[in-house]
Parts: C-alpha cells; structure tokens; sequence
C-alpha cells in the first residue's frame, strides 16, 4: 500500500475510533442524567420546594415531547403526591403548575400519544382539580391573604371542571358574606371577568344558578363601584341572558337571572357624576334582549298555570327596560371572547 493511501486509511479509522468514543461518551451521559432525573422525581413529595416545581413540569414535557414514558410517568406520579396535601397544592399553585398543567392538557390532542400516555396525564390534572376542589371547600374566609388563591383557581380551573366550578363560587360567596369589604376587594380584583368566563364554559342550571345568585351578592352596591366594572366586562350582560334562554323551564335560574338584570337595571347613571360619562346598563339589557326573554319565562309559568309565580316573576321583570317598538336588538350568537379572554380593563392592565 502507497504511503499516502496507509496515512489516509490511518486517519479515517483514528477520527471513526473518536466518533465511537465520543458517542459511548455521550450515551453514557444521558443514562446518567436520566437517572439522576428519575430519582429527583422519585423523592418528590408535597413538601418540595417552590423552586424545584418548574423541574417536575420541565422533566414532564420532555416526556411527553420525546416519548419517554418512563420519565413521562415518574413526573405525573410526583405530581399527584406533590397533591397529596394542602401545602403541597398551594405551592404548586404559587410555582404556576395549574397553568402549565392545563397547557399540557391542550397539546395531548395534538401529540398524538399512546393512551397510557394520556391516561397518565390526566390522572395528573384530576389530582390537582381534586385537590383545588377540596381546598376550596375548606378555605377559611377569615384568613383573607388566601383570597387571591381563590380568584387564582377559580379563573384558571373553574372554567375547566364542574366540581372546581362549584367550589369556587362556595368560597367566594363565604368571603363576600364574612365582610362587606371583601366584596368590594372582588369587584377591584376583576371577579366579575372570573365569574363570566365560569358561566361562558359550564351549561348545568345548577351552577348557573349559584353564578348568578352570586353575582347579584357583589353587585348589590352602590352604582359608582359596580357600573363601571359591568361596563368593562359588558358581554357579560350579554351571557346572562343566554344562559338564561339555555334553561327555560328552570323557574330557580330564571328568577335569579331576572333579579340580577333588575338589580343593574336599577343603576341611575344621573345620581353620581363620577359614572355620568359611563354606559348605561339599561342599555346593554335591551341589546341583550332582557325584557323579551323575561315575558317568555312569564308566558311558560302561566301554561304551566302557576298563576302565582308568573305575577312574582312579572313584578321583578316590571324593572327591565323594554326595547322601543321597531329598534329591537337581533339575536346574535354566543360570545366566548370576553368569557375566555377577560375584560377590556384586564387587557389593558
């Protein structure tokens, strides 16, 4: 063999000897770090630290992301212990881990994984909406720094399961009832957008029901704090009276949908000068077709032949304002805009 051909022979199979080396090498590192990864996730528990949550999740969307269902499942495991008591929870919740569990929960139909795969992401997301239903449940209403978890879970989960939902407005009605004051901090802490979009993504009467109930609750106030906020959050008026056409034939989700239009439709803009400039909610009630959807509920009482009832219904309705003849709003179709993306003065926060 010439000199320069044994050189060149020579110098391939030195750099393949690098390149196997170099790979052993590199191998050798990941299943390393794997297992330090699998054993960080073994000893996780509901007393982990703050800042060693965003790791689980990290570790989690890579198991998702590549496939790794071995990793995939350590991860899920450790968030349902991490779960497994209310101070585990709560740190999960200060670490953002609700947000970025639900943003995992979006991309499952997308990332075309096995069903075990999603099975186990989901028992991972049921833990944490168990865990915040039960937390909510059992939320002290005397302890007020708790209330911004609360307005936290409710935005974030109450959209999301039915259960969570339901607990949330338990806690913020126990809140708003505990002291007059607490209302008043909802109002400024952008309820109402949180309680739009939970009455925007849940149908059962039920909840509707209690939704309203507790909307009037903060709203029975004076004009200059709540006519502005409805005003900023204005389709909500609009999802009300949807609502309300979703369930004709429940009397206790009528008549709580009527007494809250009547209540803001009690709003005098004239009485204060500092929400003269604002829109008035008799408005927002016409162009929402309040009035029409009221007398139907009456006419359905009267067939029913609840004489009595249909006089009670029609003496709050009494207060709605009546469309002017021949300028009645059209039907327009459900928004979910403003139920899921929030106000026009969140946005511009």
């Amino acid at each position: 063999m010439a000199p320069k051909s044994r050189s060149k022979s020579l110098a391939r199979a030195e750099t393949q000897k690098k390149a196997l080396k170099k790979s052993a090498t590199t191998a050798a590192v990941t299943t390393e770090k794997k297992q330090v990864d699998l054993s960080f996730l073994e000893e996780v528990d509901s007393s982990i630290d703050e800042n060693r949550i965003p790791k689980v999740f990290q570790l989690l969307g890579f198991g998702l992301a590549q496939g790794d269902r071995q990793c995939l499942l350590a991860a899920c495991s450790a968030v349902e212990r991490i779960c497994q008591d209310k101070e585990g929870f709560i740190t999960l919740v200060k670490a953002k881990g609700v947000e970025t569990m639900l943003s995992f929960l979006r991309h499952l139909p997308q990332a075309h994984v096995s069903p075990a795969t999603s099975e186990a992401v989901n028992a991972a997301a049921a833990a944490i909406f168990q865990r915040a239903s039960t937390w909510l449940d059992e939320v002290d209403e005397v302890d007020f720094d708790q209330l911004q978890h609360v307005l936290h879970l409710a935005f974030w989960l109450g959209s999301e399961d039915e259960d969570v939902a339901l607990s949330a407005l338990g806690a913020i009605e126990r809140f708003t009832l505990y002291r007059s004051e607490n209302g008043a901090t909802l109002l400024q802490s952008d309820v109402l957008q949180v309680l739009h979009r939970i009455i925007g993504h849940n149908r059962a009467p039920e909840l509707v029901s209690e939704a309203f109930t507790l909307l009037y609750r903060l709203c029975d106030a004076p004009a200059p704090a709540v006519v502005p906020l409805v005003t900023d959050e204005s389709d909500l008026v609009r999802t009300v009276v949807e609502s309300m056409t979703q369930a004709p034939l429940n009397m206790r989700l009528q008549l709580a949908g009527i007494r809250l239009l009547a209540l803001w439709s009690q709003f005098d803009l004239g009485e204060d000068p500092a929400i003269s400039d604002q829109k008035d909610l008799k408005q927002f009630i016409r162009e929402a077709n309040g009035y029409e959807v009221s007398r139907e509920v009456i006419a359905n009482l009267k067939r029913a032949g609840l004489s009595h009832a249909a006089a009670w219904m029609s003496t709050i309705s009494s207060r709605l304002p009546q469309n002017v003849r021949g300028k009645e709003s059209k039907e327009y179709p459900r928004s979910a805009s403003k139920a899921s993306g929030g106000s026009s003065r969140a946005k511009s926060k």
